[in-house]
């Protein structure tokens, strides 16, 4: 009787440890919602998901920069951006538009995500008084690294925010709108901080 217990014990323990691994180690399924209405917005990141937006409400860790059209008109940077995106190295390197709206100034697009085979979806929306506002989200959802050591490293989502500054600094050219506020700013790790606080001697 006791045998049979134990028996059954270790099959019970064996299978719920294969069902935590696999919890761990595979991610997790999501798709992507980039159901764009015509708004002047974005729709918003959704909790818990490997994504980053300019729309103001996001979390400093979902967070990133609009760009700037440097003074261009809206309809001409609009169309620069969707020439630039159809060009063949792109292409060649999966860069791909899934859908332009000309009169909403609206570019969706999708790049190689992070795990394999899957894709993140990038969404381009030209505003007002020259403000580009982007998002990407992954339609796999990956557990964030348990830390972060590169400059100018922001713990989450940090794939996606270098897809979007690849996407405007190597495809679309244009800036993000807080470069001149960003510029003397100081990187600080979290850990091992060595810095001395104003106001207090050592």
């Amino acid at each position: 009787m006791l045998i049979g217990f134990n028996v059954a014990l270790a099959r019970l323990t064996a299978t719920s440890c294969a069902i935590v691994s696999l919890l761990v180690s595979e991610p997790l399924p999501s798709h992507a919602d980039t159901p764009f209405d015509g708004n002047t917005r974005l729709t918003p990141c959704p909790y818990q998901s490997n994504c980053v937006s300019s729309n103001y409400q996001e979390p400093p860790n979902r967070y990133i920069s609009p760009l700037k059209t440097m003074g261009l008109n809206k309809d001409i940077a609009f169309q620069r951006a969707v020439q630039d995106l159809n060009k063949e190295e792109y292409v060649r390197n999966n860069v791909l538009i899934v859908e332009v709206l000309p009169r909403n100034y609206y570019i969706h697009l999708t790049v190689p995500g992070t795990a394999p085979g899957s894709l993140d979806d990038i969404e381009v929306l030209f505003g007002e008084e020259g403000i580009v506002n982007l998002r990407c989200e992954s339609r796999v959802t990956l557990p964030p690294p348990p830390f972060c050591v590169k400059r100018n490293c922001i713990n989450g989502n940090m794939d996606q925010r270098m897809r979007v500054e690849q996407l405007s600094q190597n495809v679309l050219g244009l800036p993000s709108a807080d470069q001149e506020r960003m510029q003397g700013a100081k990187w600080t790790p979290i850990f091992f901080n060595s810095d001395r606080v104003p106001g207090f001697d050592d």
